[in-house]
Formats: C-alpha cells, structure tokens, sequence
C-alpha cells in the first residue's frame, strides 16, 4: 500500500501513511465535513490513515468510528504530532493539518498540505507546509491525482 508521486527535480515521494488533523481539517467545529468519510474510504486501500488530534469538541471516538480502519490518538503539541510522524518513519508519511500544533509534523514529512477550510490556518502551518488547500477536499483530491500533486511541487 502505498502512494507515489514522480516529482520532477526531487526523490519520489513514497507514502505509506496520511497523518491527518482532525479539529479545522476533517471537522467543521467537531463535525466531520461533507465527503471526508469517502474520500478516507478509498485513501485507506492505498495508506495507512493515522489521527492525531487535541480533540478540542471531543469528538475524536466518534469520528474514527465513522471513518473506520484508522488510528486515532489524543495529542496536545505539535512535537507530539511530528514524534508520532517519526514513529512511522517520517520519510515515507503525508500530513494534513491546519493549526499552528500541526506545523512541526508538517515539517517533518516530505509533504506537508495546510487546509484553509471554514476554521481558518495558522500562518506558522501554511509556512511550514508544501501545499496548501482551500478546503480538505481538495487536499484529499491530490493524493489522488500523483500529477497534479507533481505539478504543485515541481520546483
């Protein structure tokens, strides 16, 4: 299981793990966004979903339930989330996130997407990231067009 992005002038991104913030990023205030569900259906056929989260609404149990097949772990900081990017061998991870917690993992993986999304980013997280992204559906989207995420990163 794995995704692979040919990205011209750089090694091949080989990502076996999406690291994904959940408060801001899959949630709207707490509640998972529209076609989220789906969309980590068919990314869990291809890497391991991993969810790290502050569970700011705590709503965290609810949502991995309703997202099914994934990992799901209470974190407050970002050096908790980018030890957890480590863990899994940071080199072959992908991390999703919007907060200023999410900026070290964002660093720590070879790509790194910010979301914008209706709960705002954190300028320190856009900064850090390799993408950013309107809404997590588009950011979702990109791991599923390798080209796309190749035109975007192409140096």
């Amino acid at each position: 299981m794995t995704i692979t992005v040919a990205v011209p002038g750089r090694p091949p991104l080989s990502l076996e793990h999406l690291i994904a913030d959940v408060n801001g990023t899959l949630t709207d205030r707490g509640r998972l966004i529209e076609g989220v569900a789906e969309r980590i259906a068919r990314l869990r056929e291809r890497v391991q979903v991993h969810l790290l989260t502050a569970d700011t609404y705590g709503t965290l149990p609810d949502i991995a339930a309703e997202l099914g097949g994934v990992t799901a772990r209470r974190v407050t900081t970002g050096a908790e989330k980018a030890a957890v990017a480590r863990e899994l061998n940071a080199a072959s991870c992908a991390a999703i996130g919007n907060g200023a917690n999410d900026e070290q993992v964002l660093r720590a993986v070879p790509l790194g997407i910010v979301v914008i999304g209706p709960e705002g980013a954190s300028p320190r997280a856009m900064a850090a990231a390799d993408v950013a992204c309107a809404t997590v559906i588009d950011a979702l989207d990109l791991l599923f067009d390798p080209r796309a995420l190749a035109a975007t990163l192409r140096p």
